[in-house]
């Protein structure tokens, strides 16, 4: 098994999440291939810890906790709820003050056991921020005390074990996630991984490549990889759609306990923006009945 290939790609897909003069920075990140046993420092490793900004004319008191339940909005499949919230600590503490029209700093911190059964995973963790006095908004024209409450979704991934089978989930893809070079990508790589399906009924899954939603300004994707000129506000991505994932079969039918081999090709394209791109990562997803619910995923990597 390759070794740990990047502690943290930190990976920003919207600036902030916005509630009532609450906002939290940032809203979505990603914390890729980290093995168990490791304890993370969220500031130590990607240079800055999640920033409460207050809006408000008055000073403001917050209170940080973890929500262990993805959200039901969530636009991630493969991902599951965070196992433990006692892994996660905040310092300097759970509850701040902020000044107004200031900005707070609370570091995260978590440890994940170091347990054969934690590769191969994918959850989400929230992050929620609620103000705990009323703040003044108009709704309508008319002021009101409310207590504002925002949550961020903080993306947790393990390292890939062809070994580890996470027999939590209901669907499982071992390994989770594979790794390569541009060139190796430009020749044409076949990939292998297995599916098992976990669940005491039957399901027939389908394996197709997975894309966000379009947005308006941005096109958001597991990871970031920009081409072009980065404008803020205005972000262009590549989009799994042009075809460098193929499949002799998409789909599989699997008996409650019983598994399957499945291999997906890549190629990329021998183009000069291609090979200048800081990376790419392209997410294969395994639906029960190609349902989002209980599925798994397969991440490829590509780095320059």
């Amino acid at each position: 098994m390759k070794k740990l290939i990047v502690i943290i790609i930190f990976t920003l897909y919207l600036s902030l999440v916005w509630s009532a003069s609450i906002e939290i920075l940032p809203a979505i990140v990603s914390f890729d291939f980290i093995p168990p046993g490791y304890t993370f420092n969220m500031e130590a490793k990607s240079g800055t810890p999640i920033l409460i900004p207050n809006g408000n004319d008055s000073k403001v008191q917050f209170s940080v906790s973890f929500s262990a339940k993805k959200s039901p909005h969530s636009l991630l499949p493969g991902y599951t709820n965070f196992p433990d919230v006692s892994w996660c600590r905040l310092e300097p503490d759970t509850a701040i003050w902020v000044e107004p029209h200031d900005t707070g700093r609370v570091n995260l911190i978590f440890t994940i056991p170091n347990k054969p059964e934690y590769y191969n995973q994918y959850w989400e963790l929230g992050v929620v921020i609620d103000a705990k006095q009323g703040v003044q908004t108009k709704v309508g024209g008319v002021s009101m005390g409310i207590f504002p409450s925002v949550m961020g979704s903080y993306l947790i991934s393990t390292l890939p074990d062809p070994k580890a089978q996470p027999v939590d989930k209901l669907t499982a893809v071992v390994p989770s996630a594979a790794f390569l070079k541009t060139d190796e990508a430009i020749k044409g790589k076949d990939l292998t991984f297995k599916i098992y399906n976990n669940d005491t009924v039957p399901h027939d899954y389908v394996i197709k490549p997975y894309e966000f939603p379009h947005f308006e300004w941005y096109d958001v994707r597991l990871a970031i990889q920009l081409l072009g000129e980065h404008e803020e506000g205005k972000l262009s991505w590549l989009k799994t759609s042009h075809g460098f994932l193929f499949f002799k079969k998409n789909t599989v039918h699997l008996e409650p306990g019983e598994s399957a081999d499945w291999t997906v090709s890549v190629k990329l394209p021998d183009k000069k923006e291609v090979k200048e791109a800081p990376g790419w990562d392209f997410v294969v997803q395994v639906l029960p009945e190609n349902s989002k619910e209980n599925s798994g995923i397969f991440r490829i990597s590509i780095e320059k």
